[in-house]
């Protein structure tokens, strides 16, 4: 056997045995993982911890990654109480995640991550040595919030724990060195009860004055498959092509009741499903569409759109399905 081959096998083992998370509690048995494991807060940190360090792995030298853990992991292991479990995550956290140092907090930033139709932004400001506060702005579709927070400046990062009107929602918010800030929430948690239905706070900001997101389409949502296929959606439907991606909020494969070989995708509103709804089917040769919005007195009309013709009386039985839930 090579050395070069050998080489490769120990280090895919190293990759292999520490890219489990650092407490499985499904056979915990030392004191730490015992406490790890029956603390909300901790497993969230736990969890923080191995995402990040499953990040690095894919991107980074693994020796040098897998170094930094196991020294974490050693003064994890030297922890005796809670408190100091807590400390060890937060440390490790930082060290895996090597914060910009001398960040500028203040400013807006937008969730870059968040999907079509939803938005989060953070508003900093009196950003002092120890603390900042943050402004906070969560929208799923037609659901949304607001909250105040003060963060506390902990190894080079900002950690909300006591965000008003919530129950329990700790946040995490790491300065990245490209100028972006990643942000961690117990979303399984306080933070997932306190937040408004289907939105989240977690992901990728940006400073901006306004939303740096580029407008999305029917073709980058990975709704319609193509160019080719966006391009004839487009000259179909005319203007409703932004009422399409309007509703694009929420938006999964459904079931081919017509058995043609027709891919399906319904789109619906968050907070709004029963009255900005949309549905899509194609084929390679054929396109056939609807979408459900309010009128000027609030009540639901149906646009229709297909390649064989508009007349409601030949739509595809996949799409009276979906009619007959918005429509007796």
């Amino acid at each position: 056997m090579s050395i070069r081959l050998i080489t490769y096998l120990c280090l895919a083992l190293a990759l292999f045995t520490t890219a489990a998370r650092a407490v499985n509690c499904a056979r915990a048995v030392t004191p730490v993982e015992n406490t790890v494991c029956s603390s909300e807060n901790l497993r969230w940190l736990d969890g923080t911890l191995n995402d990040i360090y499953r990040r690095r792995l894919a991107k980074d030298d693994a020796r040098e990654v897998n170094r930094q853990y196991a020294t974490w992991e050693k003064s994890l292991k030297n922890c005796t109480s809670d408190g100091c479990i807590e400390r060890a995550y937060y440390e490790g956290i930082s060290l895996l995640s090597s914060p910009a140092p001398d960040f500028g907090w203040e400013g807006q930033w937008w969730n870059s991550s968040a999907p079509n139709m939803s938005e989060g932004t953070i508003q900093f400001s009196r950003s002092a040595e120890w603390s900042v506060t943050a402004d906070i702005r969560v929208r799923a579709g037609r659901n949304r919030d607001e909250y105040t927070a003060e963060a506390r400046k902990i190894y080079g990062m900002a950690l909300i724990e006591g965000m008003a009107d919530t129950s329990g929602c700790r946040v995490l918010l790491i300065p990245r060195r490209s100028g972006a800030l990643q942000v961690y929430s117990n979303g399984d948690g306080g933070c997932r009860l306190s937040m408004p239905g289907g939105g989240f706070i977690d992901g990728r900001y940006l400073r901006a004055s306004r939303d740096p997101r580029p407008p999305a389409t029917l073709l980058s949502l990975g709704i319609l498959p193509d160019k080719a296929t966006d391009d004839r959606f487009r000259a179909l439907v005319g203007d409703d092509y932004q009422q399409f991606v309007n509703t694009a909020n929420v938006y999964l494969y459904q079931q081919d009741l017509d058995n043609i070989g027709a891919s399906v995708i319904s789109l619906w509103l968050r907070g709004a499903a029963n009255s900005h709804n949309a549905i899509i089917m194609y084929t390679a040769g054929d396109i056939w569409a609807g979408r459900i919005s309010p009128d000027e007195k609030g009540n639901r009309q149906l646009h229709y759109f297909s390649t064989k013709g508009s007349d409601v009386k030949t739509m595809p039985r996949t799409l009276v399905g979906w009619r007959l839930r918005y429509f007796e």
